[in-house]
Parts: C-alpha cells; sequence; structure tokens
C-alpha cells in the first residue's frame, strides 16, 4: 500500500464576491506567506487563493462569494479558521468510512472529491482530492519562497473532547494509513505528522466546546510559524 499524501490544508476567509475582496480578507497571511492568485470554482460559489510551499503542499484560503447553502461542507464554520484538509487521490483503505466521490473544478482544472460520511463530521478525517483529464501541476502553483522562511509543513492536529473519540479516531486513521504510527507524506517526499488530541488546556475545551472537533492546528519547518485555531 502507498502511504498516502497530504495534499492541502483548507483555511476559511470572510465572504468575498470578487477578487480583490478575496486578497484583501487574506492579508493577516502576508507576513508569513506569499499569497498567489487562485480563482473562482465551478459554479460562482465559492473563490479561492493559494499559497505554494516547497514540500508540494498547499494552504487553500477559500472565501464563500454569498451566504452559503445550508449543506455546503463548511457553511457553518466561522471564517478565519482552519476548517479541512485534503489527502491526494483516492483512499484505498478505510473506504467504509467514505462517500463516493463527486466532481469539482476551477478553470481547467478538474478533480474529484471524495469526503467522509456525515457520521465523520467536518475536518476529523481528511477528504481526498483526485485529479483528472489535467496533471497536479495544473491546480497547484509553482512553489514559492516565503517571507518566513517556510518550506513545509510538519504536524497536523486534530482536537476532539473525549479520550473515547480519540482512540476511535485513531482506529480509522490506522486504517486509512495502513500503520499504527499516524505519519504520512507530501507530494516531494516529506513527511507530515498527525496528532489526534483529546482537548485538555481550559483554550482547547472552550475551542471545542464553540466550534465542534476537527483540525485544529498546522506546525511549520520554521518553530515560530503555527496556524491554530486559537489564534486566527
Amino acid at each position: 500500500m502507498t502511504r498516502p499524501r497530504l495534499d492541502h490544508i483548507v483555511i476559511l476567509l470572510p465572504e468575498s464576491k470578487s477578487a480583490e475582496e478575496l486578497f484583501k480578507n487574506a492579508a493577516k497571511f502576508k507576513k508569513w506567506f506569499t499569497v498567489l492568485p487562485g480563482g473562482f470554482h465551478t459554479g460562482g460559489k465559492s473563490q479561492n487563493v493559494l499559497i505554494s510551499l516547497e514540500d508540494g503542499v498547499y494552504l487553500e484560503l477559500i472565501a464563500f462569494t454569498a451566504t452559503p447553502d445550508k449543506d455546503q461542507r463548511w457553511g457553518l464554520f466561522k471564517p478565519m479558521s482552519i476548517v479541512d484538509f485534503a489527502f491526494l487521490g483516492h483512499p484505498e483503505t478505510g473506504k467504509e468510512a467514505y462517500l463516493e466521490g463527486i466532481p469539482g473544478g476551477r478553470g481547467d482544472c478538474k478533480w474529484i472529491v471524495t469526503v467522509p460520511k456525515n457520521e465523520w463530521g467536518v475536518g476529523r478525517l481528511p477528504f481526498w482530492c483526485e485529479d483528472i483529464d489535467n496533471s497536479r501541476d495544473v491546480r497547484v502553483p509553482e512553489p514559492t519562497p516565503q517571507p518566513s522562511g517556510v518550506k513545509a509543513i510538519k504536524k497536523i492536529t486534530i482536537l476532539v473532547d473525549s479520550p473515547r473519540q480519540q482512540q476511535n479516531l485513531q482506529q480509522m486513521y490506522s486504517k486509512i494509513i495502513g500503520n499504527d504510527e499516524l505519519k504520512i507524506g507530501t507530494p516531494a517526499g516529506g513527511d507530515v505528522s498527525i496528532e489526534i488530541k483529546a482537548a485538555e488546556t481550559s483554550e482547547e475545551q472552550n475551542y471545542v466546546y464553540h466550534h465542534g472537533r476537527g483540525i485544529y492546528k498546522v506546525e511549520f519547518d520554521i518553530p515560530n510559524v503555527v496556524l491554530s485555531n486559537d489564534t486566527l
């Protein structure tokens, strides 16, 4: 079995009707990262800008162009928060946790997205993104130097609210990854650790109470650059 690879991290920004408005709303990230144009998704209900790292992973800063439908996957999340993350391709194991893939796109880019079943919520298990008709290079910009010096993602933390949930999630990750060591690859051959953590501190418990379980923090190869839903 091929080790899964991290494709991208999804960060929700405030509603942005135009590309100019989205770039303005992404200003906070420019002190650490080089923000690149993305585009409008098929249907025009959302758009993004991108941060492309040397490890081949990218950060997707996404915004709705109007109030999202209730059934939209990220529609109930608070803007300026990390909401989800994707593995590259499609699930080979742990398929019982996933729905059938659905097509998506942005301009000339076409893909199939495979998301977890509702019982797993959003941002606890990865969704999968598989390129069709084009290579991944069409979807992902060429990596650029970052003002912070960041080159790679090293760790993702997923926050849950009990040891039992932690155990259940770890078991499913072991199936998906094919190993009890929760470590995945990157498109450029790096390593990313996944930590599933039951909320302990008052800040973590408060976050889970108000916002729910899911991806909570992203750490990079530069220790003082951390994206956390406590601080965004």
